[in-house]
């Protein structure tokens, strides 16, 4: 009964993944024939109009699942008209394409150090005509300007220069310029921030360490990711940061010690 019971739920589980890929995307049977398969995906084209473009070290279909279907970057709530966005490890740039098609005069600033997915992101800005108001830099972000030893030639969505030992196979080391959050914060000219998004592969400790409480005070909402897989006590760490400068915190954790922190003010 209990092996009935579980193929019951896979199938149910199944199904209602399968709905609610069919709601945000036409491509739902290549993509449903890519988890299966796991064949190169073509470009994702959404119902809200975005198109998404990926390379070869790229994993769309994670990024479909957890910003459009599963919404993580989600808060209840719209940003006000001309407000400002910082994306921190925009990857191939998903967090920024459903932002940017949930508000016509988001201004958006992305960092993205890895130069596979930064190349990515450029042809996702491109493809969605958002070069306007989305600025990009080929940069990393952590606690003070220099450089940063990033392993790359592995999926994108691991790439990090806080381990020692590359995350998988076939991974090689390369030096890419680093800047602290308070130089992203001069280069919007020190306007307020609606939403602070970071996803940065065991650097959000030292980006947010390394803030001035004037740039955390600027900063309405945020989005964490933490890994504490990485980063010994980034989540207590975050924490204790964002809450002590006035933020309300929640946190999805995840089991293989990561999760969001979703942050924000009254």
């Amino acid at each position: 009964m209990t092996l009935l019971r579980k193929k019951l739920n896979d199938k149910l589980h199944g199904f209602g993944y399968l709905c609610r890929l069919i709601s945000v995307t036409p491509n739902w049977a290549t993509v449903w024939k890519h988890r299966r398969e796991r064949h190169m995906l073509p470009p994702l084209r959404l119902r809200n109009g975005v198109v998404l473009h990926s390379g070869s070290y790229d994993s769309p279909v994670l990024l479909l699942n957890e910003v459009f279907i599963d919404r993580w970057y989600e808060i209840g709530a719209l940003p006000p008209p001309d407000a400002n966005m910082l994306d921190i490890g925009a990857n191939i740039g998903a967090v920024t394409l459903f932002w940017a098609a949930r508000s016509q005069s988001l201004r958006i600033h992305g960092y993205e150090p890895n130069p596979s997915a930064f190349d990515t992101l450029v042809r996702n800005l491109g493809q969605n005509r958002l070069q306007q108001r989305v600025r990009v830099f080929s940069e990393a972000v952590g606690r003070q300007t220099g450089s940063l030893n990033l392993w790359v030639d592995i999926p994108t969505e691991l790439s990090t220069g806080y381990l020692d030992k590359s995350p998988c196979e076939g991974g090689r080391r390369i030096s890419v310029p680093l800047v602290g959050i308070d130089d992203v914060w001069e280069r919007l000219n020190k306007e307020n921030v609606w939403l602070l998004k970071i996803d940065t592969e065991g650097a959000e400790v030292d980006i947010l360490e390394g803030a001035s409480q004037a740039f955390l005070k600027a900063v309405k909402n945020a989005i964490v990711e933490y890994h504490d897989n990485i980063t010994p006590g980034s989540l207590a760490r975050c924490r204790e940061i964002l809450e002590a400068s006035g933020f309300h915190c929640r946190v999805l954790s995840h089991p293989w010690d990561e999760g969001i922190i979703y942050a924000r003010r009254d």
